[in-house]
């Protein structure tokens, strides 16, 4: 195979793609400024350093009751005794036998009694913990960086004329049980809420990500748009569905609240150890949890329109995700599978087109439909071996959702690398001719749409994954029939990578923080969902037809 001078033209195309989708997840600047207006993480950081100097989870005490007097201390003085009431109970816990639970609910008053609910627990982890976690964790961030958001939104908004109200919940016992949560859920007053914030942290570093809603979304989602610098895949809560983990969000969903839960999930080996300490916090994570909540607070107080508690009921749930820093894309998901069933119009048309104009043999694209399957095969196949191999090599238990070790990123890298690499490679080897790829490239694009369409109907969610890469290579087989001459094929490789590059590397990413080694079956599946549509296309740019 000949390759001419605009391959370099082709490579730069694909680094700056590649580089562009690396700002997706990007984190605020910190504003180093301790008395500047507006949320600061530097003040957030002073008060995880009180919270964090020694675990205190419910068997800690001493230290847990110390932590609680800070807390109420902080809000008498914000929003006076009046607005704060301590909420009592005792729970029978399998592990630790009776506890008494101890939440703390703050009021900052508006014309409205209806309140935006914002939610954080206090309690730290203790020595009892999942597999591989070690416990006596000191909470910096989990769940300090809640503590910590709530008490700098205490801070800004006493005081100010509200349309609506806020409550900020600190609740007891959530390592443990959900229990301060669960008795929240249950209180009166939960009545007034419109709209629950939790604010968790899986980590300590990274994006905070807008993870899990409740169901029938679509009135969160146009909310949660407001956020600053969002961050948020559809695709997250049906992967934290299956994870081991639950968060007082859990108990507010039960009792049919809607709301959104924030995380961080990068540092996943200071999670539930010791190494959760004040040393190890990140300040631009904490400023990332401010950018996004206090525009929804502000939002939330400043419109009477949500002074109605049932405002935030839906009928759907929306498809939605963050597709560049700053820019968050959703619709509905009745809009979801309207766009899939008239893609799989226009793929049928698009095939009938091109085998009447010659340029697609309907026996080479059944062919290629056939090859694009085993590769799909062969990449989960490598995913599995690869996930199953790290996990035994160091010695830690092998779960789909969870190995905790660290250094996993370089053999999943690998992993990653090789399975694109081979498809290249086996493309260029044995589909040399231009129509032989193009048959492959609208193969990937019917497989992703045919996904698309399923997901559309049984897990709206999802289809994103698999309709962002079917209409981008769609349109590049289209426009490409049509538009020729070497600036257009450009222009048709770039939009293909680009699309896909800015939806597919922050995704996998996000994923892998989420699921660890062990999910890198469904890692690579996803790849080469992307990598069937993107690299016939690279190839057909770099080649001399």
């Amino acid at each position: 195979m000949k390759f001419h001078g605009n391959l370099a033209i082709t490579a730069c195309i694909l680094v700056v793609s590649l580089v562009l989708s690396l700002f997706v997840l990007y984190t605020p600047v910190v504003p180093y400024d301790p008395t500047a207006s507006g949320f600061s993480a530097v003040r957030a950081a002073t008060t995880i350093g009180i919270l964090a100097q020694a675990p205190h989870s419910v068997v800690d005490r001493t230290a847990h009751e110390a932590v609680r007097q800070y807390i109420e201390g902080r809000l008498t003085s914000t929003v006076g005794a009046a607005n704060v009431t301590e909420q009592d109970y005792t729970v029978e816990d399998p592990d630790f036998g009776t506890l008494p639970i101890r939440n703390l609910l703050a009021k900052i008053p508006g014309d409205s009694d209806t309140a935006i609910l914002l939610v954080a627990h206090y309690d730290s982890r203790g020595y009892i913990g999942r597999s591989a976690e070690l416990g006596q964790s000191y909470g910096a961030a989990d769940d300090g960086y809640g503590v910590a958001t709530l008490l700098e939104i205490a801070r800004l908004y006493h005081g100010q004329s509200m349309k609506n109200s806020i409550y900020l919940l600190f609740t007891d016992g959530e390592e443990p049980g959900l229990y301060g949560a669960e008795k929240a859920a249950g209180e009166s007053w939960l009545a007034k809420v419109g709209l629950v914030v939790n604010v968790e942290a899986r980590g300590n570093s990274g994006a905070a990500y807008m993870f899990e809603t409740g169901k029938k979304n679509e009135r969160a989602i146009d909310f949660y748009a407001h956020a600053g610098l969002p961050v948020s895949y559809n695709l997250a809560t049906a992967v934290y569905s299956v994870m081991p983990n639950s968060t007082d969000f859990t108990e507010f969903v039960q009792a049919r609240k809607q709301g959104l839960n924030f995380a961080v999930l990068g540092g996943l080996k200071d999670y539930h150890s010791p190494a959760d300490s004040f040393a190890n916090i990140s300040q631009t994570s904490l400023q990332h949890y401010g950018a996004q909540i206090v525009p929804l607070v502000e939002e939330f107080v400043s419109n009477a329109k949500y002074s109605d508690p049932a405002y935030f009921t839906g009928v759907q749930d929306q498809v939605f995700f963050t597709l560049f820093a700053g820019v968050f894309v959703h619709y509905p998901a009745s809009t979801a599978v309207a766009m899939n069933l008239a893609a799989l119009a226009l793929l049928i048309g698009l095939i009938v087109l091109l085998a009447l104009r010659k340029s697609l043999r309907l026996g080479s694209y059944g062919r290629q439909l056939q090859r694009a399957f085993v590769s799909l095969i062969a990449a989960a196949v490598v995913g599995y071996v690869v996930s199953v191999a790290t996990a035994f090599l160091g010695k830690v238990p092998w779960k789909v959702t969870y190995v905790r070790m660290p250094g996993t990123e370089i053999p999943t890298l690998l992993a990653m690398l090789a399975v694109v690499a081979a498809l290249g490679f086996w493309m260029s080897r044995k589909l040399p001719k231009a129509e032989d790829r193009r048959a492959f490239l609208l193969a990937g694009v019917t497989i992703d749409l045919l996904l698309s369409t399923l997901t559309g109907f049984v897990l709206s969610g999802a289809s994103f994954v698999f309709f962002v890469p079917a209409a981008v290579g769609l349109a590049t087989v289209f426009l490409a029939e049509f538009l020729k001459g070497p600036v257009w094929r450009h222009v048709l490789l770039g939009q293909n990578l680009l699309w896909n590059l800015l939806l597919l590397v922050p995704s996998l990413y996000s994923l892998f923080i989420a699921l660890t080694v062990g999910g890198l079956l469904a890692l690579l599946l996803i790849l080469m969902l992307y990598a069937i549509v993107m690299v016939p296309s690279f190839l057909l740019e770099a080649q001399r037809e």
